[in-house]
């Protein structure tokens, strides 16, 4: 008996920190009574999960290259049943908590009477007690208020502690409540005989790590870098388009593939890109060692480095990127995008060498890698000037490659 116990014990435990840890975590449902319609998305739905948009808006979806694209705009409001018979004396008393006051109000669509006050812990509405006599008191309708991102100007910005290279993750790694919100809500109804509960039914509305993202995608859509130029309309990601992140190539180097703390990752080609990259790259290092016949622009040879190329960034959800990035249609929020450095000391002879050769690699294979590439320097593209002159240092090796500090490519969008 005791070991059947502990067998039972192990399972809950097991199932709990699934539960928990996954970044696929399915809402929990409290009463087998409240049937819930939280999305019009049957993934989101079946896990009574949601995006907020705002009405009126319309926001194109399909994130990848390839991907079909089509119009969202309003999502569905949230609809829950009471499925249980109910005694004609019986009242029902329906009450809807958001769990955080920063994340507003709930509008509702149900004509209940009610009263609603602010919490500390967030916004309490409360219908009064429902006799046979109200229509359709079995059904709660109401919508979540739409998220307002703030700031509305799209900054750069640097992080905590002003340090932009140690910022890990984007926002929802500082306060996932107040600056990437996880949306949540709880209803419950209470069925009530001579002033007394002698029933309660609760369920839960809340996004899991999926629509998070997605959510992130849908705050960012109109923000303006530094409050000019063109909106940021970066596509919604679909929900398919949102997945688990892969194993990388043992002979690929660096990491990371995100930098998100989400443990998920849109992928639109960017280990596959950087994998021609890097073969690409090192091919071209075995072929010129062999015929040692690379030289600088006063015809002096030049000794091959042994520099690995090195994974540095790729698939940045928005909240990272804006923390990042000053681009904010920056196609690394599309997981199309890798950034590769050559592991050598900063603009030494070894590293101009090694990014002169992954561009002339890149160059020569351009219809095989089928790609957009750029080498930069502190987030700026090289000019094209930079390419043929040889100024400072003037070392036979033209600027581009003795400035360079990574190489940005990504698929063709």
């Amino acid at each position: 008996m005791s070991s059947l116990v502990f067998t039972r014990f192990y399972l809950f435990i097991h199932l709990l920190i699934i539960a928990l840890y996954s970044p696929f975590t399915q809402a929990e449902i409290f009463s087998a009574h409240l049937s819930v319609i939280s999305s019009a998305d049957p993934e989101s739905n079946a896990i009574q999960s949601f995006v907020i948009i705002k009405q009126g808006a319309f926001l194109h979806q399909g994130i990848k290259h390839s991907s079909k694209q089509n119009t969202i705009s309003e999502q569905t409001p949230f609809v829950v049943n009471f499925t249980k018979e109910i005694k004609p004396h019986q009242q029902l008393q329906w009450n809807i908590k958001v769990l955080d006051k920063q994340h507003g109000k709930a509008k509702l669509l149900s004509k209940f009477q009610g009263n609603a006050r602010m919490l500390s812990s967030g916004y309490l509405w409360k219908s009064i007690p429902l006799n046979k006599t109200e229509n359709k008191r079995q059904q709660l309708v109401f919508r979540p208020a739409p998220f307002s991102h703030q700031p509305k100007i799209y900054k750069k910005g640097k992080g905590p502690q002003g340090s932009r290279r140690r910022y890990g993750g984007g926002t929802r790694n500082i306060d996932e409540k107040k600056y990437n919100p996880k949306f949540s809500y709880d209803v419950t109804l209470n069925i009530i005989e001579n002033d007394k509960t002698v029933e309660t039914h609760k369920v839960n509305f809340s996004m899991d790590r999926v629509d998070m993202i997605r959510q992130e995608y849908i705050n960012h859509y109109n923000i303006k870098r530094y409050g000019r130029g063109k909106n940021g309309h970066i596509p919604i990601p679909k929900r398919n388009e949102i997945s688990s992140i892969p194993n990388k190539p043992k002979k690929l180097a660096g990491n990371p593939l995100t930098e998100s703390r989400y443990k998920l990752i849109i992928n639109d080609g960017m280990l596959e890109l950087a994998k021609k990259i890097s073969d690409t790259y090192y091919h071209s290092l075995e072929e010129l060692k062999s015929s040692n016949s690379f030289h600088d622009l006063k015809k002096q040879k030049l000794i091959i480095p042994e520099n690995k190329l090195w994974i540095t960034s790729g698939w940045r959800n928005p909240e990272r990127n804006e923390w990042y990035s000053n681009a904010v249609n920056g196609i690394h929020q599309r997981g199309g995008a890798v950034d590769l450095i050559i592991m050598a000391p900063a603009n030494s002879l070894q590293s101009s060498i090694g990014y002169w050769i992954l561009w002339q690699a890149l160059e020569k294979n351009k219809s095989e890698i089928n790609a957009y590439w750029q080498l930069e320097t502190n987030g700026r593209p090289m000019t094209t000037r930079e390419f043929t002159q040889d100024i400072e240092p003037a070392n036979g090796i033209p600027d581009a490659f003795d400035k360079a500090d990574h190489l940005h490519a990504n698929v063709i969008y």
